[in-house]
């Protein structure tokens, strides 16, 4: 019971000691008592005492017996346990260098590969904790061809709350299958079945947690293995290890995954800084132009009396022309504020400072009434654009340029959504587009609703939202589903939290929660 609860030897390798003591302590008590048989006739005719020469060889024998066991032992055991010692040197190397890798997919993807070619699995898969949508995902699975039935898929997802993780959380050890249908005590109770009917499913040998700081960043799965040869204690030690070096090296990617995303803003933010001022004088510069000479032409027609003209077409004609002049002035006004907002998008810093947050919403809605100008919008009414204040607003501590990208790109999903619902007859073309704001300070916590009356999402999108590459916009070239999978990590760097809640045919309200001061300083995930 002990051997196979506790995996303390192999049976085989208990089954060839046996075979080898045997056999050493047959030849040890075996050969002294043949030689005296055989050379009794002879040395009974010389002495009496014949049996003094057996004695001493049996003697000689049984003291030299256990070293010849033990090397005989070693040699067998060596020649039987040499795929499995190199199997165990391969998983150190393994665990070793694993944290010179700095991309993620990469990194899981060598896990799950070397974990199936050294211990000969027919699968293993790598699941990581979502901690927005508190789950843990499948990231990494791989099999070898005809290991398993083709239709088999391992789970997209296990919920936090599933037996499993309350499992791996009360152990902080392998599950093992096979201990829990042989061995498990309380295998009756509900829990225990439930976690046998998911093992079963998951076709999983083992269950292996990665613990960070006392959480479970990740687990790894492991099938059987393809000679059905079982799993000992030293392979799950070393496994356990494995595992909790696997933790620190996706940490290490993850860190290296955000620091390259931020090294990629500030670059394309300092080319945009350089850019912009020179841009936006020339423009202004025209526009100067512009409006001066539309204003000295106004002063000039406000000098003509036109009641004392009696042509009425050039009265209508001078009247027109003023109207046109005070439209232009108007649109250089609005060209002048259009340049204003780029300009203060490109100055903003990516580095944390103080942030005057409903100024820089306001900013990002006008940048996205200058992008959708013209567009495809038009063509319906405009939405209405409010913002809802349920507090007195503070500046917070926060990198502005990455919120205002942020705001940028969840104003202008809005709008899409708006205009999806009207295009795609889930909204009549008379429908009133409305894009709500709502901001919160309280308990040192800033909360901001993006609230829109668009399309919304199916539930099998929501899943999917946070993703990388997943767009539901028609076009590929209007959506590159990097834009919702970035802002959680931008928001993930202020230490906050975003949310969604969507009903599809009615809206969509993304729910951002940010540290109103960041005491760390910086950016740092």
């Amino acid at each position: 019971y002990a051997i196979i609860r506790y995996r303390l030897l192999d049976l085989n390798i208990a089954l060839t000691r046996a075979g080898i003591l045997a056999f050493v302590y047959t030849l040890i008590l075996g050969l002294p008592f043949g030689v005296g048989a055989i050379i009794k006739p002879w040395l009974s005719k010389l002495t009496s005492n014949w049996w003094l020469l057996p004695m001493v060889i049996l003697a000689i024998f049984a003291s030299a017996g256990p070293f010849i066991y033990m090397k005989l032992q070693r040699r067998i055991e060596s020649r039987l346990r040499a795929q499995e010692f190199k199997s165990h040197e391969a998983l150190r190397r393994l665990s070793h260098n694993m944290l010179r890798f700095t991309n993620l997919d990469g990194l899981l993807k060598l896990i799950v590969h070397h974990l199936v070619k050294i211990l000969n699995l027919k699968f293993a898969a790598v699941y990581l904790l979502d901690s927005q949508a508190n789950k843990y995902i499948l990231k990494s699975y791989w099999r070898p061809q005809q290991s398993l039935e083709t239709s088999f898929e391992p789970p997209a997802e296990f919920s936090r709350n599933s037996s499993l993780l309350k499992d791996l959380y009360i152990r902080r050890l392998p599950i093992v299958t096979e201990e829990l249908r042989l061995f498990e005590p309380n295998k009756s109770s509900s829990h225990i079945r439930e976690l046998i009917s998911i093992l079963s499913k998951l076709k999983a040998n083992i269950v292996i947690p990665s613990f960070l700081r006392n959480d479970i960043l990740g687990f790894l799965v492991l099938s059987d293995r393809r000679t059905n040869a079982v799993f000992t204690q030293e392979d799950l030690n070393l496994l356990m290890v494995l595992s909790n070096e696997a933790a620190l090296a996706i940490e290490n990617a993850q860190f290296h995954k955000k620091e390259k995303l931020v090294l990629m803003e500030k670059s394309r933010r300092e080319a945009l800084a350089d850019m912009a001022p020179g841009a936006s004088h020339q423009f202004n510069n025209r526009l100067v132009s512009i409006s001066s000479s539309a204003e000295l032409l106004l002063l000039k027609l406000e000098k003509v009396k036109t009641e004392n003209l009696k042509d009425e077409e050039v009265k209508r004609v001078l009247k027109e022309t003023k109207e046109t002049l005070e439209l232009i002035d108007k649109e250089v006004y609005k060209g002048k504020e259009i340049t204003s907002a780029i300009l203060r998008r490109a100055k903003a810093k990516v580095d944390f400072q103080k942030v005057d947050i409903k100024g820089l919403i306001e900013n990002a809605h006008k940048l996205v009434q200058i992008g959708h100008s013209g567009s495809g919008i038009q063509k319906f009414k405009e939405p209405k654009f409010k913002m809802k204040l349920l507090t007195d607003m503070h500046d917070i501590f926060a990198s502005e340029a990455l919120l205002q990208d942020c705001f940028y790109n969840l104003i202008d999903n809005a709008f899409d959504a708006i205009t999806d619902g009207i295009t795609k007859k889930i909204k009549p073309e008379t429908h009133a587009g409305e894009i709500i704001i709502t901001l919160q300070q309280k308990n040192q916590m800033l909360t901001v609703q993006v609230k829109d009356n668009g399309i919304g999402l199916i539930k099998e999108n929501q899943r999917k939202l946070f993703t990388p590459y997943f767009t539901t916009k028609a076009s590929s070239g209007k959506g590159s589903g990097l834009g919702l999978y970035v802002i959680r990590d931008f928001i993930e760097m202020h230490k906050g939290t975003i949310t969604c809640d969507s009903e599809y045919g009615k809206g969509t309200t993304f729910t951002i929660k940010i540290p109103i001061k960041n005491n760390h300083g910086g950016y740092d995930a």
